[in-house]
């Protein structure tokens, strides 16, 4: 362990979510023969949800990323790690920066977002503009940038955002405690489907929602995660008549035991990075039936085999 590099995964925080899974995982499973791993939390212990048994783990109590600049550049400065990993685009453009501080360090980003089509998410003001700017000086410093997919690659090079030469794709991890269902539900009283994810505009529920509400048989959705569109949510389930078939779960740490007793997992997404939870369900052995969009959905889904892609609602 004398020799091994030190790398230091930062994250926001440990709330429920794909990247702070992902770099949970990360944290515990990098080889420790050649890597002497540190999970930098900017945020409170108190938040997280994920278990971070064996792992060293630092927390730097602030309630914002941006709070956490002086913090994170004296940890680095004093432990002097090899590698500074960052785990999502605010996390990512804060690393960039601080990079330019620490030039025997290599400053990796990896990135979540599809930004040509996250943006017709963002609110144009002043807030975003000064964002931009912050985002863009802050990428350009970084030595190299992690790309979830292919369709992700490809959008970040035609942006702008980075050179090709120094950005790879590496598709998110499964874990390996995952074990594949030996039989189908049976399916005698009703049709279990599932979607799991944060409660936002871009997750597209609604939509599937929809869809669900023209159904001529016996159904029940479960939808599990927390957001800021859960009222809407909800309430558009209940304008369309299907709220009594819906069960909504806030959190669980057994995804894993709900995707197993479902038929089929539903994804709505406008856009994706490339998505834990449908990968997961696959790796269970619930197959997918999820809309068309950019961020990995034609490297997971092989139509006919685990899946299928809808155009649309009507198809």
């Amino acid at each position: 362990m004398e020799n091994s590099k030190k790398i230091f995964f930062v994250i926001p925080n440990l709330a429920a979510g794909g990247a702070e899974k992902v770099m949970t995982f990360l944290s515990k499973n990098i080889n420790n023969s050649r890597y002497k791993s540190s999970l930098i939390v900017l945020g409170h212990k108190k938040n997280t949800v994920y278990d971070t048994t064996g792992i060293d783990i630092n927390y730097l109590n602030k309630s914002k990323v941006r709070n956490s600049i002086i913090p994170l550049y004296n940890l680095i400065k004093e432990k002097k790690p090899s590698i500074v990993f960052g785990s999502i685009s605010h996390v990512n453009a804060t690393i960039g920066i601080l990079s330019r501080f620490f030039p025997r360090t290599t400053f990796i980003g990896r990135e979540t977002i599809v930004p040509s089509v996250q943006k017709q998410f963002n609110k144009k003001n002043i807030k975003f503009l000064l964002s931009k700017l912050y985002y863009d000086f802050g990428y350009k410093a970084l030595d190299y940038l992690v790309s979830q997919s292919d369709d992700m690659k490809k959008d970040l090079i035609s942006i702008n955002r980075f050179s090709r030469d120094r950005i790879i794709t590496i598709n998110n991890p499964v874990s390996k405690n995952l074990i594949t269902k030996n039989q189908i539900p049976s399916s005698l009283e009703s049709i279990k489907f599932i979607t799991v994810g944060r409660l936002t505009k871009k997750k597209g529920h609604e939509r599937i929602l929809n869809v669900l509400s023209r159904l001529n048989f016996s159904f029940k959705y479960i939808i599990v995660g927390d957001g800021e569109e859960k009222d809407a949510i909800l309430d558009h389930a209940k304008g369309l008549g299907i709220l009594h078939k819906i069960e909504h779960i806030h959190f669980t740490d057994k995804v894993s035991s709900y995707l197993e007793v479902s038929h089929i997992y539903l994804q709505g997404s406008f856009v994706e990075g490339f998505p834990n939870a449908l990968i997961e369900s696959l790796a269970v052995g619930t197959p997918a039936a999820v809309f068309a969009a950019p961020g990995g959905i034609n490297e997971i889904i092989k139509e006919e085999e685990n899946g299928f892609i809808a155009i649309n609602e009507e198809e």
